[in-house]
């Protein structure tokens, strides 16, 4: 722990001293604008940097006095008192460790990402708006005001056209100059210095800014910035006089109905305003970590009960100061920890040293800050990102803008909102449909709520007559039951309409429980199956297949009951062609069949020995061979190809073609599609006879019921698998084969 925290010491060092010198100007004008002490917003930072800094479980958050809070904490004083309100802060933070404690902090989980966004993007908008008037002199509206409608009457636009008429010079050459010398250091001194990185460009900036405002003291006093230009902390002659300042609650008001109120809408504001900064500073953090939100409503209310003890003003997690404390560097939460002592220190024993910074000084540091928090490129990407996300983020951006934080995050969340049902209806959000040909396959999701009630019911109504559906819900963990019912409903209209639906593991509706998982074969299965039952359960699992379904398997279970040994149900015999592997078109697991593969699914000793081998010592009760349509060794034995080893392979195909000729006639055969198609089916058809005549052993056991020999033919273009049994004929040597 110690080597960690070393290592990043350099970047927290730098990063604490950033954070410093924003905190105090904004605590200092939050304090005012709220008609309280000057001090009281300082105390709130030095807790929020010394204690809940080491309690806390956000890396990089910064707590501090809210602007967020200025409203309440203003009624609430000018109805109370200062010493009255003081209780009502203890109380909203005993009320916000209730809150912690309840698991309340997962509201934070349900802030879209598109809200979030734009909370930091709309942010950095007001810190450009607010502090461009600070650049040029023009100081009327207090540091840290963040709402659209000022105490002065203005608003964050109009003020910009008045500060037109109070351009101050020497404001326009510190801000210029700050801003300057802030952009060189970040940028290039410090890159070609690394040795330099301890010194922040803010600490420079504001360095330049008192350098600047002194030296224009000395030759253009008219220039110099003085008086509510500066800085303002309280100046005490003697730290101990900063004792005699400290104000304590009032608890003769316990019984004061005004004092819960005031508690309650403090510990609501400030607890939603600290989970929106949460979510905004783990997006920002570039370690990606994860604050435990429950717990920080619980530290945010210590720190509360903490600041209404000693004279504080409410605290919450920050949205500005954490992106700055990121910005610079920060590593670990020693930069908040910084940062609480240099607030310490300054207050304690140079108090007039920082009040010789200029504002116009500091609007640089805060401009630079603003940049990085509404970068283009974060406009672009959301753009990217789809009209989904992005109209709540633009929602979420005008909202903070032309209001306050929290009304602007209401609206975005509310047009969120609306994005997520418009999303659901349109682009079925929560379930994937596919579309195959006549047939449509809707996969359902793990979590199926009423807001996919519109999508699934325009897709079932869309449904012409005599196509197919598929309805699977094999991964569902949950269905509401508007959901359940609208599926039950069509079983019937998908009568009338003639629809073919299919409705795949639907185990009911609220929380379901797992779909029974298939397990591999057993000695017991295998032997109680009649080669007729094993023949249905190759035509279910084919059918599961062309509906792009799939049973429900755990393929380590399986690896796991095979160890031991195997009970294969079928031998199939299959072309080596890539389209025909006979596990998926069968929807298959481990240990449930042989699978034997070779060009053109020919016989010769070796397959017949693998048969027998299947058959008579392991117990399988069924022989398939399968062939498929548009099979290369087919059209090589139609064509006459020879080639090495294939030749011989060939040959094999040779009374397939002659007796698919002879049925067709010279004319029909010339149509070499039509052509091919029958010589493959011959070929089974041979095959099967073939196996049934050069191995007595197999022709025994199917005489005796114990096995069947069939063949079946696999269509390419469908997934389909037909089979075929012996049906008398005129052809003696390769009857046709009727279907199964």
């Amino acid at each position: 722990m110690f080597s960690s925290l070393s290592k990043n010491l350099k970047d927290d060092i730098s990063a604490g001293i950033a954070v410093f010198l924003v905190t105090v100007p904004l605590s200092l004008g939050i304090a005012m604008a709220s008609g309280a002490p000057p001090l009281s917003g300082l105390i709130t930072g030095i807790i929020g940097g010394l204690l809940i800094s080491q309690i806390s479980g956000s890396t990089l958050g910064i707590s501090g006095t809210a602007a967020g809070l200025t409203v309440i904490i203003l009624a609430a004083i000018q109805q109370l008192g200062f010493n009255a309100f003081l209780l009502t802060v203890v109380l909203a933070g005993m009320i916000q460790v209730a809150m912690g404690i309840l698991r309340a902090g997962v509201i934070a989980y349900y802030f879209p990402s598109s809200v979030v966004n734009g909370m930091l993007f709309g942010i950095g908008i007001i810190l450009f708006l607010k502090q461009l008037p600070h650049a040029v002199g023009y100081d009327r509206d207090y540091e840290g005001d963040e709402t659209f409608f000022q105490n002065d009457q203005y608003s964050s636009f109009s003020e910009l056209f008045h500060l037109f008429g109070s351009i101050s010079p020497g404001a326009v050459l510190i801000s210029s100059l700050s801003l300057a010398s802030l952009l060189a250091w970040e940028f290039w001194i410090k890159k070609k210095y690394p040795g330099l990185r301890l010194m922040q460009g803010g600490l420079v900036a504001l360095l330049v800014g008192v350098l600047s405002n002194f030296l224009l003291g000395k030759f253009y006093p008219d220039w110099a910035l003085s008086g509510s230009h500066l800085v303002t902390i309280p100046i005490f002659e003697h730290p101990a006089d900063i004792l005699r300042q400290i104000y304590f609650p009032d608890y003769s008001r316990l019984l004061d109905p005004k004092i819960y109120w005031f508690a309650l809408t403090i510990a609501l504001v400030a607890s939603l305003e600290t989970l929106l900064a949460v979510e905004a500073v783990d997006k920002l953090d570039p370690y990606k970590r994860i604050t435990p939100t429950s717990r920080e409503l619980i530290v945010q209310g210590i720190g509360n009960i903490c600041a209404g003890f000693i004279g504080g003003l409410p605290m919450t997690q920050l949205i500005i100061r954490s992106s700055v404390n990121i910005e610079s560097g920060a590593k670990t939460r020693a930069s908040s920890f910084i940062h609480g002592l240099l607030l310490l220190f300054t207050v304690l024993f140079i108090p007039a040293v920082f009040n010789l910074v200029p504002l116009a000084s500091l609007a640089s540091v805060l401009l630079l800050a603003g940049y990085r928090l509404a970068r283009p490129q974060k406009f672009e990407n959301m753009y990217l990102a789809g009209r989904y996300h992005f109209i709540p983020f633009c929602a979420t951006v005008l909202g903070l803008v032309l209001t306050d934080l929290l009304t602007g995050i209401a609206i975005g969340m509310t047009i969120a909102l609306l994005a997520i049902l418009i999303e659901n209806y349109r682009g079925s959000f929560y379930m994937r449909e596919t579309h195959l040909g006549n047939k449509t396959v809707l996969r359902l999701s793990e979590q199926v709520s009423f807001l996919n009630k519109a999508n699934v019911q325009r897709t079932l109504k869309q449904l012409p007559p005599g196509s197919e559906i598929v309805i699977d819900a094999t991964r569902s963990k949950f269905i509401d039951y508007d959901i359940y019912e609208i599926i039950q409903n069509f079983r019937s209209e998908a009568q009338i309409k003639n629809i073919k639906l299919t409705i795949e593991n639907l185990r009911g509706f609220g929380t379901l429980p797992p779909p029974e998982t298939v397990r591999a074969q057993t000695y017991d299965s295998q032997q109680s199956l009649t080669p007729a039952e094993v023949l249905t359960i190759l035509k279910e699992g084919n059918e599961r297949f062309v509906n792009n379904l799939k049973s429900n398997r755990n393929l380590l279970e399986q690896v796991n009951d095979t160890r031991k040994g195997q009970f294969p149900i079928a031998i199939i015999l299959s072309c080596i062609d890539s389209r025909t592997s006979v596990e998926l078109i069968f929807d298959l697991g481990l240990g449930d069949v042989f699978s034997a593969r070779v060009a053109g699914n020919i016989v010769n000793d070796d397959i017949l020995g693998s048969m027998e081998f299947a058959c008579k010592l392991a117990g399988s009760k069924l022989i398939v061979v399968l062939g498929h349509s548009l099979c290369g060794a087919i059209k090589g034995a139609c064509a006459d190809v020879e080639l090495d080893h294939l030749t011989g392979l060939l040959q094999k195909i040779k009374p397939a073609v002659h007796a698919a000729r002879e049925e067709l006639g010279e004319e029909t055969a010339a149509d070499k599609i039509l052509l091919v198609q029958r010589v493959a089916e011959r070929n089974v058809q041979l095959t099967v006879e073939q196996i049934r005549k050069q191995s007595p052993l197999l022709e025994a056991m199917e005489k005796a019921g114990q096995i069947d020999i069939v063949g079946g033919m696999y269509d390419v273009e469908t997934g389909h698998v037909e089979f075929y049994t012996d049906t008398p004929t005129e052809y003696g040597c390769c009857p046709p084969y009727g279907p199964r």
